[in-house]
This record gives C-alpha cells, structure tokens and sequence, in this order.
C-alpha cells in the first residue's frame, strides 16, 4: 500500500460538494412525510413498552434568536419581541408537552430521562423566571432525581456568571457554547462578534466550579479565515481550556437559508483544499494540547466522560455531536424537534411555526415526518458510526450482532476501495475495515460508499434535486 499525505490531488480525488455528515441514517430527506401523529405515537407504544428500562435524552427546542448569524443552518426565528416567546413557551410548547405525555399516562408508559437538552435557536433567550417554568413543566412530568447530563447551548452574549449560575441551581450541569471564531473580521462577516475576553468574563472560577464539563463549538470553512486567523483562535480556545470541543466543517447551503449569500458579498469561502488545511490546524493545535479525538469533529481532554466512552466504546454520533452513550433515545419537544428511538424510529416535528401551533390546536403532536427503520438500515447506520467514531469497523462485532456474513454482505462496498486503500486512506484485512491517519480527513465519503440511498454515484445535481423536493413539501 502506498503511503500518501493530505495532498491537493488527494482532496481532489476525494472531495464532494454535497456529502451527509450522517448524524442519522438514513438521511431525513428519504424520511416519510405520510409518518406523523399517529405513526408516531404508535412507535412511541411499541419500542418503549418492549424498552422500559432504556435511557431517554429529553430535547427541547427555542426556536428564538435575537440576531441572525450568517452561517447558521439550525431552525429559528429572529425577534426582538419577547411576547413572541413567552407566547410559543406557554401556549405551545407547554400544549406539546402536556399531550404527549397525557399519552405516555393513558398508556400506562413512563419515561426513563436520563438526560435533558435545550437547544435552539437561543434557549438562553428566556427570562430567568420563564426558564424556570420551563424545567418545573419537566419536573412535573418525569421524576427530575433520575437526570444525569442536563445541558444548556449557550449563546455567550446573552449570558453573565449570575445567569449561568442560576441555570445550575434549576439542575444544569453542562453548558454547550458556539464559538465559532475568534478572528474579529470572521466574525462581522458571520455577524457574529464575540472576542475571546467575553468567555473569560463568563467563565469565571465560580461557573467552572458548578460545571466540570462544557463544550466549545468551532467552525471550520468560515468567510475570511486563513491559517493565521486559525491558530491565533485556536491559541485562544486552547487558553480556555474547554473540556470538549466540536470543530465542525462549514455547512454553505445558501439553497436552504438564502441568508448564507451575505458571507461571501466581501470574498469567496475558503476551497475546499483551504478547508483541510484549516482543519488540519485545529487538530495538531488540540492533539499537541493534550486533546484526545473522539471522533471526526470531536475532541475532549484526556478522562472527560466522552473520553471513557470512547475507550469502552459506548460513544454514539448523533444530532447533537459525539454523546458518551448515556441516552441516544432522544423524545423531542419544540418547533423542529427530532426524536430517535433506538435504533427503529425517527420522527421530527414541523419547522413551520404556523403548522406547528396548528398541529397543537388541533390536539395532535406536531410530527412532520418520519421513519420506521429496516434491518438493512440499521446495518449500515451503526457500521457508518463505527467509521466516523471510531474509524474502524470489526466484522465479527457486526456478524454478532446482526447475524450476517460482513464479507457477503458488503460484497460491493467492499469492492469498491481499491482506490481507497492503494491511496492510503483505509486498510482492510478478512477481520477489520480501518480507516488510517490520513482516511480522517474522508471518514464522511468513506461512510457514504455504504449509504443505500444516496451512494457516491449519486452526482451533486441528483442530491440537491432530492433536496429542493424534500423542500418543496410543507414543513
């Protein structure tokens, strides 16, 4: 096998314009949309009356934000008007919570929460007040003493020590900030500022002390940024020492979000070559740092809890980056919310905030689409998570667990990397599919030679055809 380096002939061989990140498989746009109240409440009867005991992570979406950043792809709503907010908390979000678990009660099904999620948007966005009312709603419904990993994403211009300490005391334990960059011209063009001494007036000794963990989300392909800009944020990021930190590739889909346009009026994206040079410097920073990586776009210091699951290998990848495997059933409320049940169902909520209030009205749960997945689904959901976690795939681990022959099975994937191994990037043996040093930087293309659905022979014009009908349908 030939050894090789991240070369631009490389990157060109290997790069695509649109790839999945495969946070879940399969993909949400061959989700159906013929799957909503009923479906879901059908599934929600059958997996959790034959798993009683599984952990379950509550999400909660704020579709809310006070200004708009350029580069974000999240669902939400931009106002200043904080009627609008407390109206969706107390009108709507409290109608979803209370009929889906007026449900779960006629049922006779209880919750195992395990952990809690808000997300957003800005959850950061409610008044103290609000926020509690928000967590007494949950403390009301499930028993709140079970609760491990009760997190936070945290917009950090919205929030000083005493508000992130008052979190703590209604039961948060982990906060998840977005970063993003700190190059002050990167961030005027993602309207986004923020400079470094901000998380230092944030993070004081008194929030560190009531949060051993907290994340950091970094952004990689942004408008404007070059190696310099890159190592002077990472020396920054470093300085401040996050426990965890998820430095994930610009995702640029000005099809989806037209806003996305206002970051390139003053000069182009980096390439895509640029993109793995840059990438490139976030990882040696953090490995040279002592950062451990968990994954392709994680990394945590050595003995966080993400770091344990890695080595017991209980580390999942999902919507909400590498979770350490406590509870990767997620039950979603809030505008946009996706659930996962095992590994059987998906279901996800109307990002339309009209459809979703008139979805409530109606008495049903706001359920959009959604999925009941195959065996054959399931297959290659947990082999493309081997690859993108742990970069490594052991055949008898998959032949055990789902009763096939890996070799049979995956016949023509198998048979479809000889580039892949003659260029370096993978290596395969009659026990092991290994992903090398080098087959990082590709673990998403990688992944995506056994997607069923959309397989690399599917070209950039038919995906983004699939997309823009998936868009096409109410949402």
């Amino acid at each position: 096998m030939k050894k090789s380096k991240l070369s631009a002939d490389i990157v060109k061989k290997y790069h695509q314009e649109l790839v999945f990140n495969y946070s879940e498989y399969p993909t949400k746009n061959n989700w159906s949309y013929q799957f909503n109240d009923k479906e879901y409440k059908a599934s929600l009867v059958d997996w959790i009356g034959r798993n009683k005991n599984e952990p379950i992570l509550f999400y909660v979406h704020t579709p809310f934000c006070e200004q708009l950043c350029y580069f974000c792809l999240c669902s939400k709503e931009i106002t200043k008007d904080y009627k609008h907010v407390k109206n969706y908390l107390y009108n709507y979000l409290f109608k979803e919570i209370d009929l889906l678990f007026k449900f779960l009660e006629e049922k006779k099904i209880n919750l195992n929460v395990k952990e809690i999620y808000f997300g957003g948007g800005s959850p950061t966005y409610y008044k103290p007040e609000d926020f509690k009312a928000l967590v007494d709603k949950m403390k009301s419904k499930f028993d709140f003493s079970k609760v491990g990993d009760f997190t936070v994403e945290i917009d950090p211009r919205r929030v000083d020590e005493e508000k992130l300490l008052y979190y703590n005391k209604c039961g948060v334990n982990r906060l998840s900030f977005g970063v993003q960059e700190f190059d002050l011209e990167v961030q005027k063009r993602i309207n986004r500022v923020q400079p470094a001494e901000l998380f230092q007036s944030v993070l004081t000794k008194k929030v560190r002390e009531k949060f051993n963990t907290f994340n950091f989300d970094l952004l990689v392909g942004l408008p404007g940024q070059t190696n310099e800009s890159m190592e002077k944020t990472m020396d920054k990021v470093i300085d401040l020492k996050p426990p965890q930190i998820q430095p994930m590739l610009l995702a640029y889909k000005p099809w989806v979000r037209k806003y996305q346009i206002k970051m390139v009026k003053d000069g182009p994206l980096p390439d895509f070559f640029d993109r793995k040079e840059l990438f490139k410097i976030v990882t040696d920073r953090l490995s040279k740092a002592g950062y451990k990586r968990a994954g392709f776009e994680t990394y945590v210091l050595p003995d966080d809890p993400i770091d344990k699951a890695m080595k017991e290998k209980k580390a999942y990848f999902n919507s909400l980056g590498v979770q350490k495997g406590a509870a990767t059933n997620f039950v979603a409320v809030g505008s946009s919310g996706q659930g996962v049940l095992g590994d059987e169902y998906y279901s996800q909520n109307y990002y339309s905030m009209s459809l979703y209030q008139k979805s409530l009205d109606e008495g049903k749960l706001p359920i959009y689409r959604g999925m009941k997945v195959s065996k054959d689904d399931r297959i290659r959901r947990h082999i493309m998570n081997d690859v993108r976690t742990y970069f490594k795939i052991n055949f008898k681990e998959v032949e055990n667990k789902f009763k096939i022959v890996f070799a049979d099975y995956f016949k023509d994937e198998l048979g479809s990397f000889d580039e892949h191994i003659k260029d370096g990037l993978i290596i395969i043996s009659d026990k092991e599919f290994i992903v090398t040093e080098l087959g990082t930087n590709f673990a998403p293309q990688i992944a995506n030679v056994f997607d069923k659905y959309d397989p690399p022979s599917t070209t950039y014009e038919q995906r983004l055809k699939k997309i823009r009908e998936v868009q096409a349908v109410p949402s």
